[in-house]
């Protein structure tokens, strides 16, 4: 079973955040740095913490056929542009360099991240029990461990503000293996960078800089510095339903891909990967021991600079935290 690790989070000038990780430390790059760019940085790691005496309350029962229910948005065969421009002078890391051309087959795509409810479906089908569905490092991850972390309805995310979830809350806590398990039930898989971005990003002919757009607009997603009630106003420790902010959607229809929840992709990280990809449905480098997830789309926890549909965040895949989910592709 994986330890939590204790992060100290430092915000510096307007609320941006620097990362102070153990295991998840920024890579640095060796590329040259341009004077807008900044080193890239691993996905913020945030301090648990509980409220005492919280009762502990069970999953609400699920309607049936849940999973089949699930929405989801056929993204058609084709070519996009994938990464940041060199001409692009706002802030960003270098891993989003170069920008290059990707094709990638049809797919679908969840409209919204997967829900607590939904998850809370391949638990009680006995997921956690079911070794076919786990890789082999996330079964011997797993243990016993029968549940992902703070998925019961009452939360307390900061000290004197409960929060309760529904089924239609993202679910949060999950990490990299506990995703790639549900997505294996569901009879899909993680998105690639790729095929995430592409469902972000693209208009059919050009990536817009965020999902709705090339300005950034707070009120378009559940973030530190949005007002928005239906993502708790000023009090922002925590998720809102999934689909709450339909004038922030992507191009392709998808909700949510910028902030509520971080999202698990795929793909190992490498921080030069752009420079050698395949053009053709990238899969992203191979495994090796130490290698770190992909994290995408920032969280109601972080500011501007995370929800760039470009960005790219890592952490390693037995990491979990209230700001971390997933969606599903088939």
């Amino acid at each position: 079973m994986s330890k939590r690790i204790t992060i100290a989070v430092t915000f510096i000038a307007a609320l941006s955040v620097v990362v102070l990780c153990g295991v998840c430390s920024a890579a640095q790059s060796s590329a040259t740095k341009a004077p807008a760019r900044r080193p890239v940085k691993a996905v913020p790691r945030l301090p648990v913490k509980v409220a005492p005496n919280l009762p502990v309350e069970a999953a609400t029962k699920l309607p049936l056929n849940l999973i089949s229910q699930m929405e989801m948005i056929s993204i058609p065969a084709g070519s996009f542009d994938m990464g940041t421009p060199d001409s692009y002078t706002g802030d960003h890391n270098l891993n989003q360099h170069p920008q290059h051309s990707v094709t990638l087959s049809a797919y679908t795509i969840g409209k919204y991240e997967v829900t607590r409810g939904q998850y809370i479906e391949f638990m009680e089908a006995g997921g956690y029990g079911t070794k076919a569905y786990w890789s082999t490092a996330g079964w011997s991850w797993k243990g016993t461990r029968s549940k992902p972390d703070s998925w019961i309805v009452t939360q307390a995310w900061k000290e004197g503000q409960i929060f309760t979830q529904t089924d239609n809350h993202p679910i949060v806590g999950v990490t990299y293996y506990e995703a790639e398990a549900f997505c294996n039930w569901a009879g899909g898989h993680l998105p690639t960078e790729a095929q995430w971005e592409r469902a972000a990003s693209w208009t059919g002919t050009h990536a817009n800089v965020y999902p709705w757009g090339d300005v950034w607009d707070a009120e378009k997603c559940n973030n530190l510095d949005d007002h928005n009630s239906a993502g708790g106003g000023y009090q922002y420790w925590q998720t809102s339903l999934v689909g709450s902010y339909p004038s922030g959607a992507s191009p392709s229809g998808c909700q949510d891909m910028a902030g509520n929840v971080f999202e698990w992709c795929k793909d190992w990280y490498v921080s030069d990967y752009y420079s050698q990809s395949p053009a053709n449905d990238p899969q992203g480098p191979a495994f090796e021991s130490g290698s770190r997830g992909i994290l995408r789309g920032g969280s109601w926890y972080t500011n501007a600079s995370y929800f760039r549909c470009a960005s790219r965040f890592f952490c390693y895949p037995d990491h979990y935290n209230y700001d971390l989910g997933f969606r599903l592709v088939r």
